[in-house]
């Protein structure tokens, strides 16, 4: 049985839902709901506020559905909507977070790939370790901090992390390579814990 690819099947969904499925529409909301909370609270923490904000998102483009085009990549129209939603109503309402906190798990950070020894580091050893990558990312400035995000959370390509930041492929891939640099500059102390738990 051939497998469809998460954006066909959001493509799909789409086209359903633009001739008025509303099983599609609640769908897509199944598919997308709970990640588009967490994103829109990486800006604001009042959860209940970002969930009022993306139920209103899906409820515009099923008043407009006739109207939108199907986007390229589903995923990244409604991240877009929800930054720009979240961010404009969340100044509006002076809720607006003054630094966005875009990695809080540190055993996610570590399991990103940072170290090639995660395999042998015992499950303790692994929080302290996510906890220092997670202080020398927040080093970062926030625009590096979310293409990061978006990049290895979200699994988005460049040009869909350029289109919901707004800016053009070329800058995404210079904020991602001056994040690379700045992480490394704090990496010594990761590196020195990593091989102290390894030869001790």
């Amino acid at each position: 049985m051939k497998m469809v690819k998460p954006q066909h099947a959001d493509v799909q969904l789409w086209n359903k839902m633009q001739t008025g499925d509303e099983l599609a529409l609640a769908k897509l909301i199944k598919l997308h709901f709970n990640f588009l909370i967490n994103y829109g609270c990486r800006f604001v923490k009042d959860r209940d506020f970002v969930k009022d904000c993306v139920q209103e998102i899906f409820i515009e483009i099923w008043q407009k559905k006739d109207r939108i085009c199907v986007p390229d990549s589903v995923r990244a129209y409604l991240l877009t909507c929800v930054r720009k939603r979240v961010i404009r109503q969340g100044e509006r309402q002076r809720i607006m977070q003054d630094e966005p906190t875009f990695f809080e798990n540190a055993e996610y950070l570590y399991d990103m790939g940072w170290s090639v020894e995660n395999e042998i580091i015992e499950n303790e050893t692994t929080s302290e370790i996510g906890e220092r990558v997670k202080r020398s990312i927040e080093r970062l400035p926030k625009r590096q901090q979310e293409v990061l995000y978006l990049q290895y959370f979200q699994n988005l390509s460049r040009n869909e992390i350029a289109e919901i930041m707004n800016i053009n492929i070329q800058s995404v891939s210079n904020l991602l390579h001056s994040a690379f640099n700045g992480f490394r500059q704090h990496w010594s102390a990761v590196l020195w814990l990593v091989t102290s738990f390894i030869f001790s």
